[in-house]
């Protein structure tokens, strides 16, 4: 997308290798560095807390935006004290991102708690402890206060036919060529399955009914099978207009904003289990331009022109 802008594009290296990822972009003789992704102008305040879930949920929770109940605990009696208050079912996951790893979901005991707590532990000195709400995990991509696209992150899962089996549906799924890389991987059938098949009082063998969804995994990576659907054009004006809430309550450029719903096409309002989960200041930006379903967003495009006025296609 770079050099459809005009814009060159350079990865920093030292000694011949590569340097993680800190690039440089050049248009009509202006200059930046950048680490991931680029942003227009000075860094923002919010790149120090916007990451932070413990911040974020306190930030979210103040400006009235629905969130997950729960709070950032650093002794695990607090978290207890969180589940006697909330209530099953709860997560734990680290106050910093793990790209859902060191997550669990689907907490409904004192043991599990622990468990949980303890993992999350591995990666943070403090937790954050919530409600696991109901509903569908969207992402929302916002550039300069503006929503440019919206994802749909679909679990690893198949739908029931009254006819096939569990282990059959997954079989059929994966035979997909869409499965086959490197962006979209085929579902594996491990213990991790077979324990979220139980929650559901099912087992590979077993034959769901025409239309009934059969949830395969707790975690939406696609690395898990996982996919994604743009809906973007069907997203109801007033989550667009949240999410744009979002854009302008944490000031930066570049947002990424994980929320939950039961059906993006109403409006959040009249959803009971609605919120947002987090919020990322370097979003996978990829999600858009390669969808599982629906339609591919040049969202990179839309970065450059936000950091180069100017530069579109064809632009040199």
């Amino acid at each position: 997308s770079a050099t459809d802008h005009g814009i060159k594009l350079f990865q920093f290296r030292l000694f011949g290798r590569p340097q993680t990822s800190v690039f440089i972009a050049e248009w009509r003789g202006q200059k930046i560095v950048f680490d991931g992704l680029p942003r227009p102008g000075n860094a923002s305040r919010a790149l120090a807390w916007m990451d932070n879930k413990g911040i974020m949920k306190d930030i979210l929770e103040k400006a009235g935006i629905p969130a997950a109940r729960g709070a950032t605990c650093f002794r695990f009696r607090d978290a207890e004290k969180l589940f006697a208050r909330i209530g099953p079912p709860l997560i734990t996951k680290p106050h910093v991102g793990s790209r859902s790893r060191h997550t669990t979901v689907h907490i409904h005991t004192p043991g599990e708690l622990a468990e949980g707590f303890r993992k999350a532990k591995q990666l943070s000195p403090w937790v954050i402890v919530e409600e696991e709400l109901r509903g569908m995990v969207y992402r929302g991509t916002v550039f300069g206060g503006k929503v440019v696209a919206v994802v749909r992150r679909e679990f690893p899962s198949v739908t029931g036919n009254s006819r096939s089996t569990v282990e059959e549906l997954v079989d059929e799924e994966n035979r997909d060529p869409r499965r086959a890389g490197p962006v979209f991987h085929q579902i594996p059938l491990n213990q991790d399955v077979a324990a979220e098949l139980r929650r559901q009082d099912l087992t590979l063998g077993s034959v769901p009914r025409n239309g009934e969804y059969v949830r395969l995994h707790p975690k939406m990576s696609r690395s898990f099978g996982a996919t994604t659907s743009d809906v973007t054009d069907s997203a109801h004006p007033d989550t667009i207009l949240l999410l744009e809430d979002i854009g302008k309550l944490v000031q930066d450029s570049v947002v990424g904003v994980d929320f939950i719903l039961d059906d993006i096409r109403k409006s959040w309002r009249t959803q009971k289990s609605s919120g947002v989960i987090e919020c990322n200041s370097m979003p996978f930006i990829d999600l858009h331009h390669y969808p599982y379903s629906g339609t591919s967003r040049d969202v990179a495009g839309s970065l450059w022109n936000l950091v180069f006025p100017g530069s579109v296609p064809g632009a040199a």
